[in-house]
């Protein structure tokens, strides 16, 4: 895979090897692989001919861990809150895929990634960061800066993959508009650029299976900006209903939240996350995904069907 020669391109599935196969030792970690993102990056590996017994998935779903062993991958229960587990993961493998973590300690889980990966002499280190991460006046990506920031200063061959707003994040919004035909936001007249899981899962994929990509750093939007009322628009189509966008002030945005039964402290949040997709954190920043995919990428309504 990418720079460090690669494993085996075979994909006889383990459970049909005779005695006599040789079984290729695990190269590429993939940190994250229980959830969707890496569920969308795997399928691709496989689509690209990966032998999944040359890539070790780790995650905390030991559900989806059996699933994936089925598949032929080699797995790991691993704690990123645990360095000790962390590192012994890494031991091993010749390349580390992280795809970012969740909750209030994440910058000091990967931290823990790469200090192992440097420990063990890992070959190749890709990282699924956000889009803008570099730009300071957005406070979401702060984490993500921090962490390109120790990769790069590690030494580490890196490639960062700084993927836009999913547009499964629009699921939880369908709620609202399913009974009322209305979906509120403070976003203002924003332009977003919103991409599948797939589509980025696909582009992770691809930096992972092919070489050029040494110390490279990929921003990764959807092909075409859309308004709100596009995605009201695409929201009608999939609810069988007419959607109307109606903008609302954030303040006004929490007062409906907190009607509806939300908590305090989770509506504010939401809606100051409206406000930094108003200020323009997610509207398109390039072509690098349709780029790395040889593709357009997946539209509103496809993407909100999908998922």
């Amino acid at each position: 895979m990418g720079r460090s020669g690669g494993p085996s391109r075979s994909r006889t599935p383990a459970a049909t090897r005779s005695p006599c196969t040789i079984v290729p030792e695990p190269q590429l970690l993939v940190f994250g692989a229980t959830g969707a993102l890496g569920r969308h990056a795997l399928e691709s590996l496989l689509a690209r001919g990966i032998d999944p017994g040359t890539v070790t998935a780790t995650g905390r779903n030991q559900t989806r861990l059996g699933e994936l062993a089925v598949d032929g991958f080699n797995t790991a229960r691993v704690d990123l809150s645990d360095p000790g587990a962390v590192a012994e993961a890494v031991a091993g493998h010749s390349e580390v895929a992280l795809i970012s973590s969740d909750g209030p300690h994440r910058v000091e889980q990967h931290r823990a990634v790469i200090e192992a990966a440097k420990a063990a002499d890992v070959g190749h280190i890709y990282y699924t960061s956000g889009v803008r991460a570099d730009d300071e006046r957005f406070a979401i990506n702060a984490d993500h800066r921090a962490t390109e920031e120790a990769l790069v200063a590690s030494g580490l061959t890196y490639t960062i993959m700084r993927n836009t707003w999913y547009i499964e994040n629009y699921i939880p919004s369908l709620a609202a508009p399913r009974h009322t035909g209305v979906y509120a936001a403070a976003v203002g007249d924003a332009l977003v650029a919103p991409a599948s899981r797939k589509d980025l899962g696909e582009a992770l994929a691809v930096v992972v299976a092919t070489d050029g990509h040494d110390n490279a750093t990929y921003s990764l939007s959807g092909a075409t900006d859309v308004t709100y009322t596009d995605i009201a628009q695409a929201m009608s189509v999939v609810l069988g209903r007419g959607v109307e966008y109606r903008p609302v002030t954030a303040d006004e945005l929490q007062e409906i939240l907190t009607g509806i039964g939300m908590d305090e402290a989770t509506a504010g949040f939401l809606a100051g996350l409206d406000e930094t997709i108003g200020a323009g954190a997610f509207a398109r920043v390039g072509d690098d995904l349709t780029r790395l995919i040889g593709r357009t990428t997946t539209g509103l309504v496809e993407g909100l069907t999908t998922a």
